[in-house]
């Protein structure tokens, strides 16, 4: 009988087959944020659509220009930029993004059971840096989440 701590490792290295996705490292995150200072837009709109196991799914529409927030909506409400809107732009993910990297190190803060660990993934636009997808799964409990940026566009070139 297989050992079922060995259960999410394999869940996922199918996840990273199946859905384009790497484990989330501090240099793949260095690497991606690198290249947005280096090539991402100051001006642009961004749909990101965040879920999981102990949140309801929402959908944040953020414009972004000269690198402030102009303007914030979750699930079509406007929402003040002060009140959690740098969560949604890029560099806010990034941020989030490093956070998961800590939690990483401290399964039991995301309900591990002992032996068991935090599996973040992520894939970036190899043009910009940007976040494209991000899923983490935390073995031997329900603890998922998911953040997918569904659109983005690049305003005033």
């Amino acid at each position: 009988m297989a050992d079922l701590r060995q259960t999410p490792f394999l869940l996922l290295l199918l996840l990273c087959g199946c859905s384009r996705l790497s484990e989330l490292t501090p240099e793949a995150l260095h690497a991606a944020q690198a290249q947005w200072e280096k090539s991402g837009p100051a001006s642009y709109r961004m749909v990101v659509e965040t879920s999981g196991d102990h949140m309801d799914k929402s959908k944040y529409e953020v414009r972004v220009r000269a690198k402030s927030i102009v303007t914030l909506e979750r699930n079509g409400s406007p929402l003040e930029p002060e009140a959690g809107g740098n969560s949604y732009t890029v560099e806010g993910l990034f941020h989030t993004l490093d956070q998961e990297i800590d939690l990483k190190g401290k399964p039991q803060l995301l309900g591990a059971p002992p032996g068991y660990s935090s599996y973040p993934m992520a894939s970036f636009d190899s043009a910009t840096g940007r976040l494209q997808r991000f899923q983490r799964s935390v073995g031997g409990t329900k603890n998922s989440i998911e953040i997918v940026v569904r659109e983005f566009e690049i305003l005033d070139r």
